[in-house]
């Protein structure tokens, strides 16, 4: 390929200058002083190099002194062979030489340059350069270090320490750039002759006698007349110029874009203008809302819109990093004594009734739980980020291993006091009408006599004829048969006595749409998220009877054909069409496609631990989903303290 030399810039001088490949190059420039000779007295410059093969003959510089006992001092630049001479004894001078070279190098084609450490010739022409980066003319292409090609022409330079002299090189290190023409140097020992002087590294003050340098390093651009005038090349188009290359390297390039970090806008407000005006998109993004916007007429900064919510819902906050100072302990209620604590774990679930307890502990502490004399488990309180437990230590495990002993204890919440195999099997029947509100109260009684345990009742009440109502078992189990007969369930209260009754679908799941969830947890605050699609069968019709006195209840999903029929569900506490419409919505609800969510996140602040039953909004890739809440399981190991939920969501 074969394609025309073309120059960046014009020619320094207006006469033609030659081109010449493989040679130094040296154009006509100026003699320039540091200093002004000193008048009256005649001065000559006489330039040479050394006496070697294809030298110039020496050249001298003579001064003539009139005054007897003059002191004098030359320097030497880069290549420059001066010898002073003198008429009168001990006659010495002072001269000052600057040169500006004023010289554009010039492209080289089809010339490779073999560097190596060379001795320094002696020029009377000195260029300041620095390390120059490679720039691609006329072809685009990748590089890699190239291999060293020998050709007959070599330039070399050799990076020396500056000699004793009045002289110095206002030059520092640079980078090195190439075009065409491609020259390496190395950092060598600096030259053994006084005469001598090597540039382009920074030197250190040498002081010898009464020659002492007059400057220091500094940047060749602090004076006019001293400034080089070159300047980074810009790539231009060739011809004639062939490019081999190897085997290239991705190199990167910078780009400047339009996007910097984002930050919260500040706290403000922006009166929307009168007149409409044509939004002008900012890449092609128009502005979103996460929620809708409200009715007034204006745009707030600084505000999370959708932290404007109804009473009661939580909603964490999209953070850079969110600090949570966990605190767990572990005491006896009886004393207020603390129980050193390893670890602990609390779960609880839609199919439970109380909280379950693990937690590990030094085997010093088995002595304080043990109960002694059979009078029951230890009670205990477990506090999780300021959230208490109370629970019972029902069972203790030891475990030893090379001389490090611990204990294991689990137990249950304190309503497992309700159940076996502390509540006795009683017997429970209405021998008069009741509500079952009603009933759950009289199951928590003795002859009449309160336990001290209340129900707070979240189910839709409906009346029980006399004698329909009869259950053999614990106290927790009558509890349990009353409250699934309209499809719900019961949730412990963490330390009270108390037991709350939840429907099992608050709302159901084709009208999630208008629910308005108790949290809403952004995709940042979550550590971890796995999910698990479940096919269930889609039925959308079923039948719910009592027995004797009972009512039959056909209930159907609205929108749909009621085609697909659901097993008949029998219970002889259906006794009204309320409590039929409550239990049929629980089984059709519990259909269809769905997914098992677990999200894993700390115990914030704003959030506490959720508990289930409570409806969640969380972010599922792009999708924003909403679930409820039927597990809730807490890890406390010191430092970390993870909660993980189990939300059921359809998809």
């Amino acid at each position: 390929m074969v394609k025309d030399l073309l120059f960046c810039g014009e020619p320094i001088t207006a006469t033609p200058v030659p081109l010449v490949f493989g040679a130094d190059i040296r154009l006509p420039t100026d003699l320039v002083f540091a200093e002004n000779p000193v008048t009256g007295l005649p001065v000559r410059l006489v330039f040479g190099d050394d006496a070697g093969v294809g030298s110039q003959p020496d050249a001298t510089v003579a001064l003539d002194a009139a005054l007897p006992g003059l002191n004098g001092a030359q320097a030497i630049v880069l290549g420059l062979a001066v010898s002073v001479r003198s008429l009168l004894p001990s006659l010495t001078c002072s001269a000052a030489v600057q040169y500006q070279s004023q010289t554009q190098r010039p492209t080289v084609a089809r010339v490779q340059t073999q560097a190596q450490v060379a001795a320094t010739r002696e020029s009377g022409i000195t260029a300041p350069e620095k390390h120059a980066l490679r720039m691609e003319v006329g072809a685009q292409s990748a590089f890699t270090e190239a291999i060293l090609i020998s050709i007959p022409v070599g330039m070399a330079f050799v990076e020396a320490l500056r000699t004793v002299g009045s002289r110095s090189g206002l030059f520092e290190d640079g980078q090195r750039r190439g075009a065409g023409l491609h020259a390496n140097w190395q950092e060598g020992l600096s030259d053994r002759r006084l005469q001598q002087l090597g540039t382009f590294k920074d030197g250190l003050r040498a002081q010898n006698g009464m020659l002492r340098p007059r400057f220091q390093d500094g940047l060749r651009d602090r004076r006019n007349w001293l400034g080089a005038r070159f300047q980074d090349a810009s790539m231009c188009p060739s011809s004639r110029y062939r490019d081999h290359a190897g085997p290239g390297m991705a190199r990167g390039k910078g780009w400047v874009g339009r996007f910097g970090e984002a930050w919260v806008p500040r706290p403000g407000i922006h009166v929307a203008p009168v007149q409409p005006i044509t939004p002008i998109p900012y890449w092609g993004a128009q502005l979103l809302f996460a929620c809708p916007p409200f009715s007034a007429p204006l745009l707030v900064f600084g505000l999370r819109q959708c932290e404007i919510t109804p009473a009661g819902v939580v909603t964490v906050p999209v953070k850079r990093v969110y600090f949570v100072i966990n605190d767990v302990s572990l005491r006896r209620v009886i004393d207020g004594f603390d129980v050193p604590v390893f670890s602990l774990s609390l779960s609880l679930d839609a199919a439970s009734w109380t909280w379950g307890f693990e937690a590990s502990l030094p085997a010093s502490a088995e002595a304080m739980l043990d109960p002694g004399n059979g009078s029951g488990p230890v009670a205990l309180m477990a506090s999780v980020n300021g959230a208490g437990f109370h629970v019972l230590a029902e069972s203790i495990s030891r475990e030893r291993s090379f001389g490090d002993a611990s204990i294991k204890v689990t137990g249950r919440g304190r309503n497992a006091v309700l159940a076996a195999p502390y509540a006795p099997v009683m017997t429970f029947s209405n021998a008069g009408p009741r509500t079952a509100r009603q009933l759950m109260d009289d199951v928590l009684t003795i002859n009449g006599v309160s336990l001290g345990w209340t129900v707070d009742w979240g189910l839709t009440d409906w009346n029980v004829p006399a004698g329909v109502f009869a259950q053999q078992g614990t106290w927790i189990e009558a509890l349990t048969a009353i409250a699934s007969a309209a499809g719900g369930y019961l949730i412990p209260h963490r330390t009270d006595k108390s037991l709350r009754v939840r429907h099992r679908y608050p709302v159901a799941p084709w009208e999630w749409d208008t629910v308005t969830p108790d949290f809403v947890l952004p995709v940042d605050a979550v550590q971890r998220e796995s999910l698990r699609w479940l096919e269930k069968p889609a039925y959308n019709r079923v039948f719910v009877s009592g027995q004797g006195v009972g009512v039959l209840g056909q209930v159907t999903r609205s929108g749909t054909a009621g085609d697909v029929l659901a097993p008949m569900v029998v219970d002889s506490l259906i006794t009204e069409s309320s409590a039929a419409r409550q239990r049929g919505i629980a089984v059709l609800s519990d259909t269809g496609r769905q997914i098992e969510v677990s999200l894993r996140l700390p115990v914030l602040t704003e959030t506490g631990i959720i508990e289930p039953g409570a409806f969640v909004e969380y972010q599922d890739g792009s999708v924003t989903r909403l679930g409820l809440v039927r597990a809730t399981q807490v890890q406390a190991g010191l430092p970390e303290v993870w909660q993980t939920l189990g939300v059921q969501a359809y998809a």
